[in-house]
């Protein structure tokens, strides 16, 4: 027995309380989020070597131990799983939040069952049935009841989609809060975690708490890190830092700024920024707040630009129908739709009914059918076949010359004016080319060739026959316009009246057989010739007209996104890449206009078209870049094409909300999958096993247990030793 006994068994003691110690710690941290393993490194203590007792060297007696130490206290941690996690869980809280705040909106939108499309229906079903019933006040009524319905529909639509925003910006900035507070505590971290270490100290706790602050840094942007020799991390996003050292940079709130081509961008910059109104944007990449931007930017502002297009052109092409015709009193027709608020244009939020007494919707087209400027083509009851030439032919009543009738017919209405150039000699269309501009005569050596090629000119106004009246009928059509017509009218309202005029247009009435001198006598509308048609001398109010252009257009591809302007300038005057200035004054004339949209540009002197896309737009400078195929002049009709219905073009922005909503799904089932599956790798080596330290506890409470009951052994048999040498003394 020696004193040395008593320092190895006090070591022993010392050694197995702090393993305890350390265990019970990783026990009473089992729950805690970030909590990594930690162990007590038990080692032998250093040996004494050449003590009085026992030789350094002597024999085989060796060395004297000193027992067991900690040597140290390690964090058992594998930092290459911490990557992975943050890049998976960033993912992850990118399409949950994208998941979240989609599904919101498709909730308040109402669809399939109670939205804009229900509403869009039901109107049609109206027009429907007041086609059939064109003088019944109630039928009417509904028509207007169902497109006020319609009209509300899109003001939720578009109430939903900018509360919406107001929720993306609301959340993203507790968000901002929320990283910038975690920013900061990773700054006061580093600088704890640099004086241990630079003290020699092992700061595992406080590590810990900084791969925890890092991890849900993570959730809200997507962070790279780098561990710096000093013990800090630098902690950036797409390469810019948000803590070096103990230094950390604030994020401000975001904001809704505007992009380089004008277009307004939610925007998340540094709270540094010189101009915090319209900060330099941060690449957020995933995360959180990355997809607030996401949502924002690339989803909710397309989606409440396309329903406002969807919204104007519904405006504008229904008014362009009821403006052309005449209500129930005979008066000119008025927009159905207009805007409330005071806005400038007609948006889904500003849509409104600017009709409210049924009798005053315009269903009724002029017609010189209600009219009695014309007359019967038969010859002595005759039936009149369209099929027939009409040069020399008795069965009418006025047959043209044997040599043919040659000249033009003048179409005015809309503030239009078009020419139809005519022979009715001709059995096919001719083009003759003067100076660059192209003039086509049309045939006209039958009535229903001249028919054909009187509709084809798209004049706002349409032929037919009656073959029980046998008179030919011209009435206004305003779905019978293109681009050219649009072009002419610029701006101009639309009208319900025409007026057409026969360049060849007797003197005064011709005698049954004797030939007509122009192409409208021949047809027995001589008299109609420079006669504006009016609701005084060719309306009848039961006519509809104008509900069955309505009906039409339910069916008809139109422009979405009602662009009706002029080229201001031009960058160039020939094909390729031009860059097109709208006209001054109207500084919203390009806001509909979107980068892949065609448009359909009119040449301002021969009237020929071509159909550009659009390859940039600057909404700041008021400016597009289109793809020409041809010189673009100043003074060109710039017009969205038609490529679709209106349903279509609502269903296309109901179907890309659906695909958007189903790919956040998607991402956020597989993301979370993938973060779930590494955290479990990772918590496999990191993470506190409840059962293995258990076992541990009760190893080291063994070992100290032993050491005691040693401790206690050597105590009493140094009192025996030192009462015996009392006694002997």
């Amino acid at each position: 027995m020696s004193f040395f006994s008593f320092n190895i068994v006090g070591n022993a003691l010392d050694a197995y309380q702090e393993a305890q110690n350390v265990t019970s710690d990783n026990i009473a941290n089992v729950a805690t989020p970030g909590a990594s393993r930690q162990s007590a490194v038990v080692t032998q203590a250093i040996p004494i070597v050449g003590s009085p007792f026992y030789g350094s060297n002597t024999g085989s007696v060796g060395t004297q131990g000193e027992g067991a130490v900690v040597n140290q206290i390690t964090r058992i941690h594998q930092d290459s799983y911490d990557g992975l996690f943050r890049g998976a869980t960033s993912s992850q809280y990118f399409y949950t939040t994208e998941q979240q705040q989609l599904t919101n909106l498709q909730s308040n939108f109402g669809e399939p069952s109670n939205g804009v499309n229900t509403a869009y229906a039901a109107f049609q079903t109206a027009v429907s049935n007041v086609a059939a019933s064109p003088t019944s006040v109630a039928v009417r009524q509904t028509v207007l009841t169902q497109a006020q319905t319609f009209a509300t529909a899109l003001n939720s639509a578009s109430a939903a989609i900018y509360q919406q925003k107001a929720t993306v910006i609301s959340q993203s900035t507790s968000d901002v809060a929320e990283a910038n507070t975690l920013i900061n505590q990773i700054a006061s971290l580093n600088g704890q975690i640099r004086s241990l270490t630079a003290a020699g100290d092992s700061p595992n706790t406080y590590l810990d708490q900084r791969d925890y602050a890092i991890d849900q840094l993570s959730q809200l942007v997507q962070t790279q890190t780098t561990q710096q020799p000093n013990g800090s991390t630098l902690v950036s996003v797409d390469g810019r830092p948000l803590v070096n050292d103990t230094v950390a940079y604030d994020l401000a709130p975001p904001v809704v700024g505007t992009s380089s081509n004008g277009t307004p961008t939610l925007v998340v910059g540094f709270a540094n920024d010189p101009n915090p109104n319209n900060p330099n944007p941060i690449p957020l990449g995933t995360g959180a707040l990355g997809a607030f931007t996401d949502v924002y930017n690339n989803k909710l502002q397309p989606y409440a630009d396309q329903l406002d297009d969807f919204a104007s052109s519904a405006a504008a092409e229904t008014n362009r129908i009821t403006e052309a015709g005449v209500d129930l009193n005979g008066n000119p027709g008025a927009a159905l739709f207009v805007q409330a608020n005071g806005t400038q244009s007609i948006t889904a939020a500003s849509i409104s009914v600017g009709i409210t007494d049924p009798t005053a919707l315009p269903l009724s087209l002029i017609s010189t059918a209600a009219g009695t400027l014309t007359q019967p083509m038969n010859s002595a009851d005759n039936t009149v076949s369209t099929a027939v030439a009409i040069d020399g032919n008795q069965t009418l009543l006025n047959p043209g010359p044997a040599g043919g009738l040659t000249g033009n017919l003048t179409i005015a209405d809309d503030g239009t004016t078009q020419t139809f150039a005519y022979s009715t000699a001709a059995t096919a269309n001719t083009t003759t080319t003067v100076a660059g501009v192209t003039t086509t005569t049309y045939a006209a050596d039958t009535i229903g060739d001249f028919m054909t090629n009187f509709n084809a000119g798209h004049y706002g106004v349409t032929a037919s026959f009656d073959t029980t009246s046998q008179t030919i009928v011209f009435a206004r059509d305003p779905n019978n316009i293109d681009a050219v017509h649009r072009a002419l009218q610029g701006a101009g309202a639309t009208t319900p009246g025409f007026t057409i005029t026969d360049s060849n247009a007797p003197a005064g009435p011709l005698a049954q057989g004797t030939p007509a001198t122009g192409l409208l006598q021949a047809l027995g509308a001589g008299a109609i010739s420079g006669v504006a048609q009016t609701p005084l001398n060719a309306y009848g109010n039961s006519d509809n007209g104008a509900a069955n252009a309505l009906l039409n257009l339910f069916s008809e591809n139109v422009g979405v996104g009602a662009l009706q302007t002029t080229a201001a300038a031009v960058s160039s005057g020939g094909a390729g890449s031009v860059i097109i200035t709208q006209p001054a004054g109207t500084p919203g004339a390009f806001s509909t206009v979107d980068v892949g949209q065609e448009l359909t540009i009119v040449n301002a002197v021969t009237g020929t078209q071509q159909v550009v896309p659009v390859t940039a737009v600057d909404r700041t400078t008021g400016t597009i870049t289109v793809d020409a195929s041809a010189a673009i002049n100043v003074g060109d009709a710039i017009s969205t094409t038609p490529a679709q219905t209106l349903g279509g073009a609502y269903q296309s922005l109901v179907t890309q909300m659906g695909l958007d909503a189903q790919t956040a799904t998607t991402g956020e089932t597989t993301q979370s999958a993938l973060a779930s599956s590494i955290d479990q790798a990772r918590q496999s080596v990191d993470g506190i096993n409840i059962d293995e330290e258990t076992q541990n506890l009760i190893m080291y409470q063994n070992a100290y247990t032993a050491a005691a009951k040693t401790l206690s052994t050597l105590n009493a048999m140094m009192q025996t030793a030192l009462g015996l040498i009392a006694s002997a003394s």
